[in-house]
């Protein structure tokens, strides 16, 4: 009887903890600008609940993904939440690099109809290391207007990964540098397993060079800020 009640005990200690695990990996979904909203998913790496960004930008003609969620179902939570507060249909979705916090979605997203783009070489690493296929690629730098709003897709260098490109919205001056860029907290590289270290700093005063404009950058994780992220970037990779 007493080994029951210890047992009951525990479970009653265990179910808060569970809860508060489940509400922590919910997405996140943050007004930035009019129009834009940071969405954010999470995962655990290294033991600790790591959060993801990316871009939600509603147009005339419909929504703008810029990065899946981390995975399918956040990325469900996240097309859901579209479909909830835009009441809009989701146009396109741009991966800005083939690792599964930008593409891990993939499935959910090709599953209501919404075609994913990416550049061609993230079409090659998704494929070739079972991420999926994308629908739609380009060979270069692009940029397009859905409903208004314009979309400037760079390839800086490599640096983060081989492909990582960023996406950089002109018309709110918001850069999003996805994993090529480190919030002002962080204190080392994160995951390098696929970098270009060698390529990595070329490519972040290429992002100087070009976007001097830009009042907002958003990083993959942790807080956005200003162009102070790219040299604090450039900072971190002296250091290596």
């Amino acid at each position: 009887m007493k080994r029951l009640l210890h047992f009951i005990l525990c479970l009653l200690f265990l179910v808060p903890v569970y809860t508060l695990q489940a509400q922590q990996q919910e997405i996140k979904v943050t007004k930035l600008a009019p129009n834009v909203w940071v969405h954010t998913s999470y995962s655990t790496y290294q033991g600790a609940l790591v959060p993801s960004h990316g871009l939600v930008v509603a147009t005339k003609e419909g929504a703008v993904l810029v990065d899946t969620g981390w995975g399918n179902e956040p990325t469900e939570q996240l097309l859901a939440w579209v479909k909830t507060n835009l009441k809009q249909p989701v146009k396109v979705c741009l991966p800005t690099h083939w690792h599964d916090d930008k593409i891990g979605g993939m499935k959910a997203v090709q599953q209501q109809g919404i075609p994913v783009v990416t550049s061609a070489l993230t079409a090659i690493l998704a494929t070739e290391n079972g991420k999926g296929t994308p629908d739609v690629t380009f060979a270069t730098d692009t940029t397009f207007t859905i409903g208004g709003q314009q979309f400037e897709v760079y390839f800086p260098g490599g640096g983060h990964t081989a492909d990582n490109v960023v996406v950089y919205l002109p018309q709110q001056k918001i850069l999003f540098g996805g994993c090529l860029v480190k919030d002002l907290q962080t204190t080392t590289l994160g995951n390098i397993a696929d970098a270009d270290l060698k390529s990595w700093p070329f490519a972040i005063r290429n992002l100087q060079q070009r976007y001097p404009k830009a009042k907002t950058v958003v990083p993959s994780h942790g807080p956005w800020g200003d162009k102070a992220l790219l040299s604090h970037t450039l900072e971190l990779l002296q250091k290596q």
